[in-house]
């Protein structure tokens, strides 16, 4: 959720779009033409299980992007008594965020100072409720509607109007007393990326917003830009307590005509020539660029809304891109994890991080082996008779394996036939590729007197000779031999698989075939069906190192 990106100075640089006639907003009636997100309420029984029941809704709810969640429980202890009482001297500090929409040109990119001031969680508020009754007259709430015009109206006729919004701050508003049901439920975002069924829960380190929570402190206005979950991961966001939030989501299916029409009517050509779709994805990635999205419904991109009350989770789906903003004063917090079928969007991400050389920020090769390993050694305990598909998206998992470890394969088979290659070794951990800033963790190549330049696997010049004139080193993983029994434990689990396919898509014809036998032939039904069984071919002959990054990405939410 975002809006700045931080500059060396301590100043922020924006992304200019172009508010022509694009942004005309003289008429808001699109406001009402876009449709609500999809609405769960869990029983407390399905409550006790977030990443079953995310998983069990995830093929309805991922189609639009975003969904809410109402929780079936609420906290004892408000955000207020967390950051005031149990939390002893919490102070924040703010972004200050400009309200309007800025010119982009190839030349005229402006600053302005990012940083605010430091508050208490009562000071802020003080301040938040004094801005909105300034602006309504009135300490009441005002209809969801309503806010969304007059947001959409300030950003686009507004000057030097400004807000200020506490972001990416570290912590959780999530009690600690044992007794507050919500705080000890597996719905506390202090933990949920560490849940048993979350690959998240394998990275060795914290990651401020990615596997540990942030807050977002917020007042009337504030906001969250137009952005993709770093790795195109699942985020939960929480609101804690306060007025509403307005969200608005593109189905990952949609993500990249999102950013055609981003390349094309919001920056300026000039600017994304060199990369096209993957510079507006580059440039996205700062967390500062804020368009209406009646942009998206002109060029017939979808979009969804989500009006998030106090209580309320709201879930962003992989590649979903969204934005948003506050209603009023407000405590939310935010995270960062993923389900088995995140990985092949993964090694999507993965992939566009490379071509971008964009320093990845979680170790996907590291997570899919080490998530991999853990099914093929549950599989082995279990025993061959009991089904792997006990393992929540199991298919997800293997597939995206296999194919990392076939590209492996090939790749160091072409390699040892290089003359330029002296030897290899073995190491551990996660390296970054010198050329590409890719992960590296099955196998990587480095020059024995010059450590600091791995490279990985996916460059051509990998064949040749290091600058320094010397032979490269292959340097595979320690584990590689178990690597391989998993391989060929899963290609074996595969083809067992697919056999008992074509045994049922027989078993299938055979039967629709009798079916119709039995409809349109004249002859005695237990003739036919005892010349079936006893014929040649009867189905029952038929038997499937990551460098630590010190700063978070500017405003995630």
């Amino acid at each position: 959720m975002s809006a700045s990106k931080v500059g060396r100075c301590g100043r922020r640089t924006r992304p200019m779009v172009d508010k022509s006639s694009t942004f005309d907003l003289a008429d808001t009636t699109w406001i009402s033409k876009i449709p609500e997100c999809p609405v769960y309420h869990p029983s407390e029984q399905e409550f006790e299980h977030p990443l079953v029941y995310l998983q069990k809704i995830a093929p309805e709810a991922s189609k639009y992007g975003i969904c809410k969640i109402v929780s079936p429980i609420a906290a004892s202890n408000p955000a207020a008594f967390v950051l005031t009482k149990e939390e002893k001297d919490f102070k924040f500090e703010t972004n200050v965020q400009p309200l309007r929409l800025s010119k982009w040109n190839a030349k005229d990119i402006i600053t302005f100072p990012m940083r605010g001031r430091k508050y208490t969680y009562h000071e802020f508020e003080a301040l938040a409720n004094k801005v909105f009754l300034r602006r309504f007259r009135s300490s009441e709430c005002c209809s969801s509607s309503y806010v969304e015009n007059e947001f959409w109206h300030d950003m686009v006729h507004g000057d030097r109007g400004t807000v200020e919004y506490g972001v990416n701050v570290e912590g959780s508003a999530f009690s600690s007393d044992p007794n507050d049901r919500l705080g000890t439920s597996k719905w506390n975002l202090k933990n949920f990326s560490r849940l048993q069924e979350c690959p998240l829960r394998l990275v060795d380190r914290e990651i401020p917003g990615i596997t540990d929570p942030m807050l977002y402190i917020g007042m009337l206005f504030s906001m969250f830009a137009w952005h993709v979950e770093d790795h195109y991961l699942y985020s939960i966001n929480y609101n804690h307590s306060g007025a509403n939030k307005t969200w608005y989501g593109v189905p990952g299916y949609a993500a990249s005509q999102f950013e055609k029409i981003v390349l094309n009517h919001v920056y300026c050509k000039k600017i994304l020539t060199k990369h096209g779709e993957d510079g507006v994805f580059h440039f996205l990635a700062h967390k500062t660029t804020m368009f209406p999205p009646n942009v998206l419904l002109q060029h017939d991109v979808t979009v969804y809304k989500a009006v998030q009350k106090p209580g309320e989770f709201v879930i962003t789906f992989p590649r979903a891109y969204h934005a948003g903003f506050s209603h009023g004063f407000n405590c939310g917090e935010a995270v960062n994890f993923a389900i088995a079928d995140w990985f092949p969007l993964g090694a999507a991400a993965s992939k566009r991080y490379a071509h971008l050389r964009m320093l990845p920020i979680i170790p996907y090769e590291e997570l899919l082996c080490k998530e991999a390993m853990v099914v093929y050694k549950y599989s082995r305990a279990r025993g061959s008779k009991n089904k792997p598909e006990d393992i929540a998206s199991y298919g997800a998992i293997v597939h995206s394996f296999l194919q990392l470890m076939q590209f492996y394969k090939s790749s160091l088979l072409r390699l040892r036939s290089s003359r330029k290659l002296s030897s290899s070794s073995y190491t551990s951990g996660t390296l970054i590729c010198s050329l590409c800033h890719k992960d590296c963790y099955v196998a990587y190549l480095e020059c024995k007197y010059c450590y600091s330049h791995p490279i990985c696997l996916y460059h051509d010049t990998a064949s040749q000779t290091c600058l320094c004139g010397r032979k490269y080193t292959i340097f595979k993983m320690n584990e590689m031999l178990a690597l391989e029994d998993a391989v060929r434990s899963f290609k074996h689990e595969k083809e067992c698989t697919d056999t008992l396919s074509l045994s049922s898509i027989f078993s299938c014809k055979r039967n629709e075939s009798i079916k119709d036998l039995k409809q349109n032939s004249p002859l005695d039904e237990e003739k036919i069906t005892r010349g079936s069984a006893n014929s040649q071919g009867a189905a029952s002959k038929l038997k499937r190192k990551v460098p630590d990054k010190s700063v978070k990405n500017n405003v995630k939410e």
